[in-house]
């Protein structure tokens, strides 16, 4: 798969509102860009982002989402599944293209993947994120080589996919937030 060259990028200039030096736009007033340039009619933030938690209200636990939890509070993260089910209700489509920097060095042990995840919409890119995984990580240190290779390559391809939905759906509003703050 060859990827989609930079020049065809939007221009983030369109889909932001255009500002003077100084100018804060309150959010409330904000346009929503993806949902604007996807061709529905202009939604302010705060619909936006309603019609975003309705989606999420239909996630299943342990499927959709997960809750990591932790001392310091316990934070509510998205999964592969659940990232595919918001690409499907915004009608995105993902590819992924493999970087430069993957690495296979089975003299050395070192078996490292990274991926470009892009999110398109009728052919047009409308974001991408990126992820990576190494057989380095604590969870698959102790893990046999040759083993591992799938899981990690994997891995690298989820992280990847997931860090483009929260990019492009401004999904890091709700997840990879502690659940405290996000009840507030």
């Amino acid at each position: 798969m060859q990827p989609i060259d930079r020049p065809q990028y939007p221009n983030n200039s369109q889909f932001t509102p255009a500002t003077t030096a100084g100018q804060l736009i309150p959010q409330q007033n904000q346009n929503v860009p993806l949902l604007a340039h996807l061709g529905a009619t202009t939604v302010d933030t705060e619909t936006y982002f309603h019609q975003y938690r309705n989606l999420l209200a239909g996630f299943k636990a342990n499927i959709d989402c997960r809750l990591i939890p932790s001392r310091k509070g316990d934070t509510f993260t998205l999964t592969k599944a659940g990232a595919e089910k918001i690409c499907r209700f915004f009608g995105l489509n993902y590819s992924m293209i493999p970087l430069a920097q993957t690495k296979l060095d089975f003299d050395r042990n070192v078996f490292y993947y990274a991926y470009e995840c892009q999110l398109s919409y009728s052919n047009v890119v409308v974001g991408n994120g990126f992820g990576n995984c190494n057989n380095r990580e604590s969870k698959y240190v102790k893990a046999y080589s040759p083993d591992i290779l799938n899981t990690i390559d994997k891995m690298a391809q989820k992280r990847a996919l997931v860090s483009a939905v929260l990019f492009t759906t401004g999904g890091s509003r709700f997840f990879g937030q502690k659940v405290a703050d996000l009840n507030n």
